[in-house]
């Protein structure tokens, strides 16, 4: 079996809305990171048949374009699709001592699923004049 190779595949995709407005900052190089917290809920009906929902939060972080893109179009609220690797990352607490873990999605593409004007009507186009056809006898040729 030590011929057998699988991929690694590190690949995410969740929609979900947005639990807090993004924070935009730029390291001394001058890249910009964005931090996000995502909401993503599940509904499903359990064995008894009742409406149940299960939620999912998980931080998110994107950096350059994209980055600057989440900070100045984003809101808290706001309905995205993520796409991305999941990151995970390990640390002493400070206080107690503990080891603690967490896992977040670095996004590679960020789609957002509103529009910003969403409530506003668009502009009706200004009616064109109809032209009236050119009779065949006033055609030069």
């Amino acid at each position: 079996m030590s011929d057998l190779r699988m991929p690694d595949i590190n690949t995410v995709i969740l929609a979900g809305r947005l639990t807090r407005d993004p924070e935009l900052r730029y390291l001394p190089s001058g890249t910009p990171v964005c931090k996000m917290g995502l909401a993503s809920t599940r509904y499903f009906r359990s064995q008894d048949g009742e409406r149940r929902e299960e939620t999912l939060f998980i931080n998110v972080t994107v950096w350059s374009k994209t980055a600057e893109f989440c900070g100045e179009n984003l809101r808290k609220g706001r309905a995205i699709v993520v796409e991305g690797r999941l990151k995970s990352d390990e640390w002493e607490d400070k206080t107690s001592g503990q080891k603690r873990k967490s896992i977040e999605i670095h996004g590679q593409r960020i789609q957002s699923l509103e529009w910003e004007d969403r409530g506003t009507p668009s502009p009706k186009p200004e009616p064109r004049a109809i032209e009236e056809p050119v009779p065949e006898d006033d055609i030069p040729f």
